[in-house]
């Protein structure tokens, strides 16, 4: 089958990617009726990472890093490379050569749904990347995947140009189009949270502040002290 290779693609306003950097991934995730973070399987390499842009999507044939050499030489300033590698993790399709290039090139960062390697290079430099594994063994080239078109990632559907937010929690996907309304929305919950936890603050439980007790009473619960 023919790969095919998209080099333009839509993305979202620079104005509303900024906005969406005050926003963690956990947020981003309530706001989408808990669908759209990545399993846990996903990982940052290193703690204290954030990660916000468009995506770049890559497939990838388990262990072959070709095409996101190819993709590079496209990528915008501010897109984060998200790459389906189908979880295989008997070969990194990333590494210390393309993490160098990327940095030149302005990408915000990577998500890779398989292994990756040379991570020292990329937490000196403090690149972004979440990942499922890291080996030493490297990647083939042998093989003409797809580029920028529907993927999945960590369980999850990726479009090109889906607004990518990751943090400590992990890695969430916000549909191009329907970012706008979900950045609404997320202001909203963030607010929603700082009551409760003033609430808490002031004495009150998880249950009260929440407002869960109502639920327990419409349960068949039996309480054993």
């Amino acid at each position: 089958m023919k790969a095919i290779v998209i080099r333009k693609i839509k993305r979202p306003s620079l104005e509303l990617v900024e906005k969406f950097k005050q926003i963690p991934s956990s947020i981003v995730s309530d706001c989408l009726n808990r669908y759209y973070g990545m399993h846990a399987g996903i990982k940052p390499i290193f703690e204290g990472i954030r990660l916000c842009g468009p995506a770049l999507t890559i497939q990838s044939m388990s262990g072959n890093n070709l095409m996101s050499h190819l993709s590079l030489t496209f990528a915008k300033p501010g897109d984060v490379l998200v790459i389906d590698a189908r979880g295989y993790l008997g070969n990194a399709v990333w590494g210390g050569v393309q993490t160098a290039y990327a940095l030149k090139r302005g990408v915000a960062g990577l998500v890779v749904d398989g292994a990756i390697r040379d991570v020292e290079d990329m937490r000196r430099t403090r690149f972004p990347v979440f990942c499922r594994g890291v080996t030493p063994a490297g990647p083939h080239k042998g093989w003409a995947d797809s580029v920028n078109v529907p993927i999945q990632c960590g369980g999850i559907p990726v479009q090109p140009g889906d607004l990518v937010v990751g943090d400590d929690d992990g890695v969430a996907i916000v549909p191009i189009e329907h970012a706008r309304e979900v950045y609404e929305e997320s202001l909203k919950r963030m607010k929603q949270e700082k009551r409760w936890l003033k609430e808490i603050g002031k004495g009150k439980s998880s249950l009260d502040a929440i407002g869960l007790k109502r639920k327990l009473e419409n349960m068949e619960i039996e309480y054993i002290d």
